[in-house]
């Protein structure tokens, strides 16, 4: 494929869909370059580089359609000002088995207690991890089942 031109190049990756490499080709083709990549560790560079996109962009949209209060992610929560929540179970929780399990998990306790922080950060690592969801206060819930 000697002689391949720039256009030509973009052109096959709009083909292929490969929108991430065509919008960096030039900074990721140097990047590579300045690395010393071998040919077969510069393409795994570039897919890397796409999946990543992808995968950006998925959980992009996977949050919006689940329509968060706001983006929380369980490094931000502050497990020193709730004592008696074990930081360990909720990393457990955030493997997201007990939706693989069919399980639910209620989170109960007076306002301001990062119930809805947790309930968000769990969601998204939810969507991460390719599950569909739904955020509903319990107002709402209610409300619906009404």
């Amino acid at each position: 494929m000697a002689g391949v031109d720039h256009e030509a190049l973009v052109g096959m990756l709009d083909r292929l869909k490969l929108t991430a490499i065509r919008d960096q080709l030039d900074t990721l083709l140097d990047e590579a370059a300045r690395s010393d990549m071998t040919l077969r560790e510069a393409l795994a560079f570039l897919v890397g580089r796409e999946i990543a996109r992808r995968d950006e962009r998925r959980i992009a949209m996977a949050s919006k359609m689940a329509q968060f209060p706001f983006v929380r992610e369980l490094d931000g929560f502050e497990f020193d000002a709730q004592p008696s929540l074990d930081p360990r179970q909720v990393r457990d929780l955030a493997e997201c088995r007990w939706v693989a399990h069919g399980d639910t998990i209620l989170l109960l306790g007076p306002p301001g207690t990062g119930k809805t922080h947790l309930a968000v950060a769990l969601g998204r690592e939810a969507i991460r991890r390719n599950y569909s969801v739904q955020f509903v206060t319990a107002a709402t819930l209610v409300a619906m089942l009404a």
